[in-house]
Formats: structure tokens, sequence, C-alpha cells
């Protein structure tokens, strides 16, 4: 996804299966302690958090005053919890000086887990909503994860429906290319937009390395919230690659684990998470003209590398890299060019008020801009209903295909060859810590974007918990926070009760 918009998805909280070495050490944005959570992934292996979640196999009681020892308690076969919760998002209507309702829904959420054995446990995590979100409105079932943990003396196997983060920055990680997001998605917790995806993670264990390595056979995109089209442009069917062995995602990683110091290095290939937009057929008609448009998938490889380390009690260090190169990218004018990204962040704790700060670059190999067609829409929609293929076919071809790129290279976050963006997360905690005041805040100096998602969070008790805030997009009109603003900015509540 264009680098700006990952925002969104930064890493507040992990889901249960979605492990991502040296995750931030400060609590997930307006995430309250004491309320029941999913476990949270610690870096120090794939299924640690699997195990910590397991109750004790065995547990013997004493009775009286005569020390009576009575049998170990049973292991429950399976621990079975979630959360219901009801959301409102308010905001503008595109175009005009009203509002309107984003999403109104209700959620049901149940995450089954069996207990941990020798040789493996299971997770399963499905969400049932009902209610409006964007346009579309009724009910949605959603199978989030579902997978079967095996451990084999030194190796961690995972098989099945599963979320997968790499990266050690906030917010924004240039390695993280492997599974996808949905920006329909409305919530307040940042990691509800992640999309698992069938496929296998294994971790080999060789203190202090650890090898990584991720197949997912089967591709997925990343969704996008609903884009105003011209007049007579829709969108046809999707080109993705098909379920075939050659067109699988393989990656690899090789961890250092260290007691002051973690790295990884990476590679990747497979295709691209955000696909890009191709022409596909122009029909000219007096009645009915069409232009198709279709989003269309490429191939790409990607070599990353992050570390992170703690300067004593003063703060810990994370950085990360990540050189893309897609595959014939000078001849598929629908794919990203080949680019380096950059973050270097500290975060450090002032008692009960937490913060992190980053830097992120980017750098963009063999770079133009992308200027558009010089044909405005008025006189392209003329010419489909007046004049033919035979005459203006050619001309009408190359300003869709001039405007599909100049909106490729807004969606791929190239609009510059360099980009400078600075991203600060903070978290306050108050009364007791059962009150959080926190927000994600991020500025683009190069396109003068910006985006803000201000939160008060308030645990009412263990297990109720209400969320008020807003998530704020803004940008020029021939950025992507521009065009995306009036769609995805809004004002929200939020009621949860977990279990």
């Amino acid at each position: 996804m264009a680098l700006v918009l990952r925002a969104r998805a930064a890493r507040a909280q992990n889901a249960p299966g979605s492990p991502d070495a040296g995750a931030p050490a400060t609590p997930p944005e307006g995430a309250l302690p004491a309320t029941p959570a999913a476990p949270a992934d610690t870096g120090a292996g794939l299924f640690e958090q699997s195990q910590a979640a397991s109750p004790p196999a065995t547990a013997t009681v004493t009775k009286g005053d005569v020390g009576e020892t009575l049998a170990p308690a049973a292991t429950p076969a399976f621990t079975l919890n979630g959360y219901a919760r009801g959301d409102l998002f308010v905001g503008k209507v595109s175009g005009q000086n009203a509002g309107e309702t984003k999403a109104a829904y209700g959620e049901l959420a149940l995450q089954l887990r069996t207990a941990k054995s020798q040789y493996g446990d299971g997770f399963a995590e499905a969400r049932i909503r009902y209610g409006l979100q964007g346009v579309d409105h009724g009910t949605f079932v959603d199978l989030r994860e579902a997978y079967v943990n095996t451990y084999i003396g030194p190796l961690d196997l995972r098989i099945g429906q599963q979320i997968i983060v790499w990266g050690r920055a906030d917010a924004l990680n240039p390695t993280n290319n492997l599974t996808p997001l949905d920006f329909r998605i409305r919530s307040p917790l940042e990691d509800d937009i992640r999309v698992g995806n069938v496929g296998a993670r294994g971790f080999l264990r060789f203190a202090p390395l650890r090898l990584e390595g991720v197949w997912l056979p089967v591709y997925l995109p990343t969704e996008l919230p609903p884009i105003t089209l011209p007049q007579y442009v829709f969108f046809g069917a999707s080109t993705f690659p098909t379920p075939d062995l050659r067109n699988s995602l393989g990656a690899g990683r090789l961890h250092l684990e260290l007691p002051a110091f973690e790295a990884s290095v990476s590679y990747l290939r497979g295709y691209a998470p955000l696909p890009g937009l191709t022409l596909t057929s122009v029909t000219f008609d007096p009645v009915n003209p069409s232009v198709i448009i279709s989003r269309t998938a490429y191939d790409q490889q990607v070599v990353g590398f992050d570390f992170s380390t703690a300067l004593g009690e003063v703060l810990t260090l994370r950085g990360e890299a990540a050189y893309r190169r897609p595959y014939d990218w000078q001849h598929r004018p629908y794919a990203a060019r080949p680019d380096l990204q950059y973050v270097l962040g500290a975060d450090h704790n002032f008692g009960s008020f937490s913060v992190i700060a980053q830097y992120l670059g980017r750098y963009v190999f063999d770079w133009e801009k992308e200027m558009g067609p010089t044909m405005d829409p008025a006189t392209l929609t003329a010419i489909l209903k007046t004049e033919t293929e035979a005459t203006w076919g050619d001309a009408v071809r190359g300003a869709v295909n001039s405007q599909l790129a100049k909106q490729s290279q807004i969606l791929f976050g190239q609009t510059a060859r360099i980009q400078h963006i600075a991203t600060l997360r903070f978290e306050w905690l108050l009364a007791h810590e059962t009150l959080s005041l926190s927000s994600l805040c991020l500025y683009n100096f190069t396109t003068q974007e910006w985006l803000i998602t201000p939160r008060i969070g308030w645990r009412m008790s263990d297990a109720m918990t209400i969320y008020v805030g807003g998530q704020v997009f803004h940008g020029p009109t021939d950025t992507l926070f521009g065009l995306v603003d009036a769609d995805l900015s809004a004002g929200y509540a939020e009621l949860r009760v977990t279990y």
C-alpha cells in the first residue's frame, strides 16, 4: 500500500497468531493494561503466546490443616473467549457540506484456543458483524484466523489461515509485504484491518539464531475504500494470479537474538499485496459509452533488514529498511517503481506517559513524474458519445493510460523521488490506568499530507471499555490522503465487552 496510508495499520495490537518479533515495548495505543485482550507477541518465538495462554498441566491444592493433597486439576481441552462491541462512525459527505454515517454495526468475536500439548495446539477466531460498513449493509462472517501449530524438536510449524506481520518499526513497516489489509473496515483498533491468508510459517531454532520461512500459495489483495470514478468509468474483473504453485509467495528471514540486540535480514519473492490499475476496454457508444479498468497484481522481490536495541533504561532504538524491485516494471505501468524505504525510531516511557518517535524516508529509483492526460473528463466523455473507435481509439486509450499511471503513482506513494515522513505515537495512562489518552500523528514533509488519530479509552470495569476518538486524513488534491480524506475521516464511539 502507499507508504503513508499504511499508518492506519500501525502495530497497535498484534492479533493472536500474528507474531512480529521485536514489537515495540510500548503498550498498544489506547489498550488499557487491565482489559482482557489477546496475548501479544513477545518476539521470543513463534508460538510463545500459545504456550503462555495455555492453563497449567496440573494443579495441587491443600485441604484443611492436615495438608491433604488432592488429585491434579484437569486441564481444559480448550479455552473460549472474545468480545462483543457496538460501533458508530460519523463523517462528512464527499463534495458536500453535510455529514453522514460511515459505519454502524454490532460485532461478536469468538476466539478458541486448544490446550497446548507436547506436539502442538490450535487457534481460531471468527467474527460475526451486522450493520453498515461504508456502502455495504448486512451480515458479514469473517474467519479471521484458523491454524494448527506443531512442535518437532527445534522446528515450530504453523499451517492454516493466519496473519503474518514483519518489521520492528511502529506504524510503517517497509519489510511487511506478506498479508494484505482491508481499508474498508472501520474500527478504533488499527490491527483490525489486517487480513489473514492461508499458508505455512515455520521457525528453526539454533540459538542465538532463528531461521524463519513463509509460504503463501493463494493471492489476496489489499482492499481499498470506495473510490469515486469519473462518469462512464467502471471497475471490471480484477487481474490476479491464479492459485498455481508458480504464483506462490515465498519468504525467508534470519533472526539474530542477543540479550541487548536483535536483528534480522529477510528476502521475499511474490505478488505485491497492493495491485496497480490497467485499462481493460473502451466502448464508443452514443447511449452507453464506457471505460473499464482493472486492478492488476504484479510480482516483486524485497530485501529487508531490521534491528532493535535498548540503551539501558534511557530508550529503545529501532530501525528497518527494505529495497523493493518489481519484476519487469519498465514494461508494466501498473507496477510500482523500484524504491528504498528506511525507518529509524526511538521509544521511551516517562512513567505513565509512553512515546514513540520515528523518521521514515523513501527514495524512488528511475523516478519520473506522471503528469496525467491533457484531455479533461468532459472532453473524454463527449468523444466517447459522439466519435468512433477508428478515429479516436488510440487517443482515448492514451489519455486513460496516462491518468491510470498518475493514479498508480499516487497509490504507491511515489509522487516524489525522495520523501521525508515523521510519526509520533503517544499514550498517557491516568486514573489508576483506567483512562487512556492516545494518538498516532503522521506528517509527510514532502507532500504535506498528515494524519491524526486522537482517542480516549475508559475501562469502566474489568470487562467493559468505551472508546471515543477520530481518524482524520488531510492532503493536497493530487495526494493519497487528499483523495481519501472525505471518505475515511470520521469521529467514532465504541462500547466493548470482553469475556
